[in-house]
């Protein structure tokens, strides 16, 4: 059987492109933030201000955080399909992972009740143990609570910030409503700025319009894994042709320990709007946009955090910054006023 609908230029704001596999296999970062460390000793309530310079180049970025959830129907319908269904699964996590660092979850739907049985992991060992559980059972008709699995994990998956984000539905019927509804699953899908992907198994191309009719796009079960993820790494690398927004972000990185702020200072042929360089660009040519980073400490302790360059939200490049906390200047003063005092004891007893 072939692909039913070839994912479209499906990035939205919020995610990631990656290059062929050739490109990704030789681990270079094509884009590029520099400097490529920094690192400098704060008082509490000090700051410096660093001039960090993003490149994007003509070459799709060469690093990718890809994190999928598969949500599996798991009524009584799937009986005879849901052992293919989880090899289905285990074959993709293992396809995707030659493309970047793949962190995988599980989910599922049945009637009733639908839910997050695992959220992301970056242990595909842990991933698989808990797709080993499902079995099928349940359920007795159709329609099924898809737009209740999709909606789960579309908001439970504790999604890694910066990452490609995939929603996987492996089911065999229509969906119906039950805690949500299209209009409902779609607006969760956009919030977390994640794509959805279904798998059919069977022959109900309802299941196909379910998919469809949320912006998703639709395998049929003999498709096999490696052309599923072909197609979801071209669409990515599709979308991130052509990007809007450039800026500089510690992603929390900062812990509340340094606080980062970023000052857009010059957008290529675009503008500067505060923390983001603003335009329509491609990657017809290398473009570089400089931004001014203010790390301010707000709380002691040494740390060392990453700050990474980001295209329409997506992580394309990163540096790494130690901040290390100095000797109070107090502490410096009284042992020097200790030794004067010791060393005039010293005198006095001669």
């Amino acid at each position: 059987m072939n692909l039913i609908s070839v994912l479209p230029a499906i990035r939205r704001a919020g995610t990631l492109a990656v290059g062929a596999l050739g490109i990704l296999a030789s681990g270079a970062f094509a884009d590029s933030i520099s400097p490529t460390s920094y690192s400098a000793s704060l008082g509490i309530g000090e700051k410096v201000t660093i001039r960090k310079t993003v490149t994007i180049t003509e070459a799709p970025p060469t690093s990718a955080l890809i994190d999928v959830m598969f949500v599996f129907d798991t009524t009584g319908s799937m009986g005879t399909a849901i052992a293919g269904a989880k090899a289905t699964a285990t074959s993709l996590i293992t396809s995707l992972g030659s493309f970047g660092s793949v962190g995988s979850g599980v989910g599922f739907y049945n009637d009733p009740g639908a839910g997050v049985l695992q959220t992301i992991s970056l242990n595909a060992a842990t991933t698989q143990a808990t797709i080993n559980t499902l079995s099928a059972s349940g359920g007795g008709d159709t329609p099924e609570l898809g737009y209740d699995g999709v909606s789960a994990a579309a908001t439970g998956g504790a999604w890694r910030a910066g990452s490609n984000r995939f929603i996987i539905a492996l089911g065999d019927a229509p969906f119906k409503n039950g805690a949500d509804n299209q209009a409902s699953t779609a607006a969760k899908l956009l919030a977390a700025n994640a794509d959805l992907v279904g798998i059919r198994f069977g022959s109900d191309t309802s299941f196909d319009t379910s998919i469809t009719g949320l912006g998703g796009s639709v395998f049929t079960s003999g498709t096999s894994a490696d052309a599923i993820a072909a197609a979801i790494t071209a669409g990515i690398t599709a979308g991130f042709a052509k990007y809007t927004t450039v800026t500089v972000d510690d992603l929390g990185g900062g812990a509340g320990i340094i606080d980062v702020d970023t000052k857009c200072v010059s957008a290529d042929s675009g503008a500067c709007f505060g923390a983001d360089a603003v335009g329509t660009y491609d990657r017809s040519k290398e473009r570089t946009f400089e931004f001014d980073v203010t790390f301010t400490r707000l709380a002691g302790g040494d740390l060392t955090f990453d700050t990474f360059a980001i295209v329409d939200k997506g992580i394309v490049a990163r540096e790494r910054d130690t901040f290390t906390t100095p000797e109070p200047a107090t502490l410096v003063l009284m042992g020097v006023s200790l030794l004067g005092i010791g060393a005039a004891r010293r005198r006095r007893s001669s």
